[in-house]
């Protein structure tokens, strides 16, 4: 009686430990750290955001999707679904580049003109999908600032029709 009477109090005090476990899990921070023109054109145009995502849990996660909207001057650009694997080590910080294209329609003027800034004002809408030791989870996120703009040495002007991610 005495040793089934201690296994269940094992069990149980096992148990409610690890129950705890997941509310001590951090929200990993997504932030914009520069957003990297590719080329524009006349009907839109491609562009890089380069994202950092920061652990500060005291484990790995592994990032299994990031979707998120990019509006600049008030007018949404487009949006963007990333489904590669990423891992993010505890305590360190990876850094993405999510890839987006975009068209001038419905696009303004403030964006055009931007475009041709030092920097961008920006507003960024999304979520991230991480895999913890306890589970995925989904983190929700809005981050809005100015991020360096800078042009990729490759970057050129065409007159080809570009997709949106809108």
């Amino acid at each position: 009686m005495k040793g089934s009477l201690l296994v269940s109090m094992v069990v149980l005090t096992g148990s409610l430990g690890c129950t705890g476990i997941p509310n001590n899990f951090l929200e990993p921070q997504v932030s914009l750290q520069e957003v990297v023109v590719r080329g524009v054109g006349l009907t839109g145009g491609s562009m890089d955001l380069v994202v950092d995502v920061y652990n500060p849990n005291s484990f790995a996660l592994s990032g299994t999707k990031l979707e998120l909207g990019f509006d600049v001057e008030g007018s949404h650009v487009g949006d963007i679904t990333y489904t590669d694997e990423f891992q993010i080590q505890d305590g360190d910080t990876t850094t993405v580049t999510l890839p987006l294209r975009f068209n001038w329609d419905g696009v303004s003027a403030a964006v055009r003109a931007a475009l041709g800034y030092g920097d961008i004002p920006y507003t960024m809408r999304g979520q991230a999908t991480v895999r913890t030791p306890f589970g995925n989870r989904v983190v929700p996120f809005t981050r809005q600032g100015r991020a360096p703009l800078t042009r990729s040495r490759s970057a050129t002007t065409t007159s080809t029709p570009s997709t949106t991610g809108r």
